[in-house]
């Protein structure tokens, strides 16, 4: 006799019936509990991740990039200042430099096994490295009087300009492929567990029917609570699910947007502070051209007091075009605005230094580089950093959020059904007992 004429002989009697429709539920309710601890674990070490690994390395990219800002605005500085070189300048760039190269070891730390990340974050230590030798190269020249000196000074540059900025764009996109595949990951589960529960709720709504019709009795409590119980377990799941994913996409489509926009500013900045060095040491006409469009990326026009005014109450819309007008109109509390705001009024002080640098030669060229210049970007760049750290602050807040929303989860998952089974069984064998 084959298993299912077996499972119909049993089920010819009442209590037979009853014990068939004990063990189905029970295998269900077990099924669910399995699926239910599976999708929670994966949406649990999901969000983890995204909290304690993917998102750090998003944020600390851009960090690294600020701190190479200063520490080419302060070499440079340095190194125009003559053959003695600016020893406050020398140091501004030391301590940059090696605040650069902690963070590049935090991000190692924090990428874990992504091994396009670590190739990306390789490449860019050793062009990190290669710049600082530069860097030296020039430092060493330069007091030897030596006509190259302002060679390895532009062969530096460019290599921060272009190399290290495109593997710090690699590293970036690889963190946002992870960031995606993590948050992909988190529901990977989730569809099954939720379909095998609404399985065991409709095989419990059964069981009830059958045992009210059997034995004429409308309401089983025990039946009753295990329903109740495993309908909490599977919406728990699901809530739970929908709320990290809330939580989730109000930090990448708020607060990560903001870090994204607030990198590429750092980019065009950065830029612009490259070409005007270059066009200034090799009076390269093209190059000065190129830094004022990079300067226009970042901010179209003048900044005034009315701008500011719109800046902070987040209108700035149709006043003014630039990637800072894109931040403040981004941005979504009024400490934002306003860090947004200070940063424009750093760039406007840094671009009269331009102007004045511009309308120098010779040794007051440079004197303005070395002075009001490096003084003024580094200004623009710590503002800069302000906002970042606002956006940094709300997105690992949102990341958090949803991790909590996940806490516990696996025990809920687990522990529910089985309770239910055990108020199912328990139920049931109260009818066996009084059919008896």
């Amino acid at each position: 006799m084959s298993p299912l004429s077996r499972m119909r002989a049993a089920a010819s009697t009442t209590p037979g019936l009853y014990r068939v429709l004990s063990l189905v539920v029970a295998a269900l309710l077990a099924l669910t509990a399995l699926a239910g601890t599976i999708a929670a674990g994966a949406a649990e070490r999901a969000t983890a991740r995204l909290r304690d690994n993917t998102g750090p390395v998003l944020v600390a990219t851009q960090s690294l990039l600020a701190s190479l800002a200063e520490a080419d605005a302060a070499a440079t500085a340095a190194l125009l200042s003559g053959a003695e070189e600016d020893r406050e300048q020398r140091r501004l760039y030391e301590e940059a430099l090696a605040r650069a190269s902690v963070q590049s070891e935090e991000i190692s730390a924090l990428i874990g096994d992504d091994a396009d990340a670590h190739d990306d974050l390789k490449r860019l230590s050793i062009r990190i490295n290669r710049y600082a030798g530069l860097i030296e190269a020039a430092r060493a020249t330069s007091r030897l009087g030596s006509p190259d000196s302002e060679q390895y000074l532009l062969a530096a540059l460019d290599e921060l300009a272009t190399g290290v900025r495109a593997d710090a764009a690699s590293l970036t996109e690889a963190s946002e492929r992870r960031f995606d595949r993590d948050e992909r990951e988190r529901s990977r589960f989730l569809v099954v567990a939720v379909v095998i529960g609404v399985v065991a709720l409709t095989a419990l709504a059964a069981t009830g029917v059958v045992l009210a019709r059997r034995s004429r009795r409308l309401i089983n409590p025990l039946l009753l609570l295990a329903t109740l119980v495993t309908l909490a377990s599977v919406g728990w799941l699901a809530s739970s699910d929908v709320r990290a994913g809330r939580r989730l996409d109000l930090a990448r489509d708020e607060a990560y947007q903001s870090i994204a926009l607030t990198a590429r500013i750092q980019s065009a900045a950065f830029a612009a502070r490259t070409d005007e060095s270059v066009a200034l040491i090799a009076d390269d006409a093209d190059r000065r051209t190129s830094a004022d469009s990079a300067a226009t990326d970042v901010l179209a026009g003048s900044v005034d007091e009315g701008l500011l005014v719109l800046v902070r109450e987040g209108q700035a819309t149709d006043v003014a075009r630039g990637l800072l007008v894109d931040a403040a109109l981004a941005a979504d509390t009024a400490r934002e605005r306003a860090a947004v705001a200070e940063a424009m009024v750093r760039w406007q002080r840094y671009r009269e230094t331009v102007s004045t640098l511009r309308s120098s030669s010779g040794d007051a060229a440079r004197a303005v580089a070395v002075g009001p210049g490096s003084a003024t970007f580094n200004g623009f760049n710590f503002s800069l950093e302000a906002v970042l750290g606002e956006n940094r602050d709300q997105f690992l807040d949102a990341i958090e959020r949803a991790r909590d929303a996940t806490r516990y989860l696996a025990t809920i998952t687990l522990f529910l059904p089985l309770l239910a089974a055990a108020a199912a069984l328990a139920g049931i064998q109260t009818r066996i007992n009084e059919y008896r």
